[in-house]
């Protein structure tokens, strides 16, 4: 067992390399299966310690992950465990695409891969039902993060620079579940 103190070593493999597009995917692929195998105050620092590798792997992508699309942001799917516990994305912002403020159903993470994003935190008010703007980061290439279900982390992600950006991401569900039970959108108090 990895110590949680030490969130950057290895975790070990589980998964062939051929059960990924490359090995890259495969090796987050393993890493994420062996997190989700521990307690959830591991889970968490394996996890966003894994994304925080992938996301400096330059190889990682193929030109098919890289599409953007006009009216939303893009996701591409690059790994979906076979037992259903978790589906890892690429998420490609065209300029000016943004996601709707939301929390999560499930468990996330998410790491910065090329170009920045913009991160706006919020803060739920339970007295008003809606979520309030605490501050907004730029996220550059290499950050990540974790984060449990629930209204903990309150976020709107985007792009607001003038070439696309990527950012990779983990989501605690099967890939059929991804549209219907990833994001819980909120309400942001005026």
């Amino acid at each position: 067992m990895l110590p949680v103190s030490n969130p950057l070593r290895r975790a070990p493999r589980s998964l062939p390399a051929s059960s990924a597009s490359n090995s890259g995917i495969a090796l987050l692929a393993s890493e994420i299966a062996a997190a989700c195998r521990e307690p959830r105050s591991v889970m968490g620092p394996w996890i966003k310690a894994a994304l925080a590798r992938a996301a400096l792997d330059p190889g990682l992508l193929k030109p098919e992950h890289r599409l953007i699309q006009s009216d939303c942001y893009a996701r591409h799917i690059l790994h979906s465990d076979p037992g259903g516990l978790f589906t890892i994305l690429a998420i490609v912002w065209a300029p000016g695409q943004f996601s709707a403020a939301h929390a999560h159903q499930t468990w996330c993470g998410y790491a910065v891969y090329d170009n920045p994003l913009d991160e706006t935190l919020f803060r739920f008010d339970p007295a008003r039902s809606a979520a309030e703007p605490v501050r907004t980061e730029v996220r550059v290439p290499g950050y990540s993060c974790h984060a449990g279900a629930g209204l903990d982390q309150i976020h709107r992600l985007g792009n607001s620079g003038g070439r696309p950006a990527i950012s990779i991401h983990a989501y605690g569900v099967e890939r059929e579940r991804i549209a219907t039970h990833v994001n819980r959108v909120v309400d942001v108090a005026p």
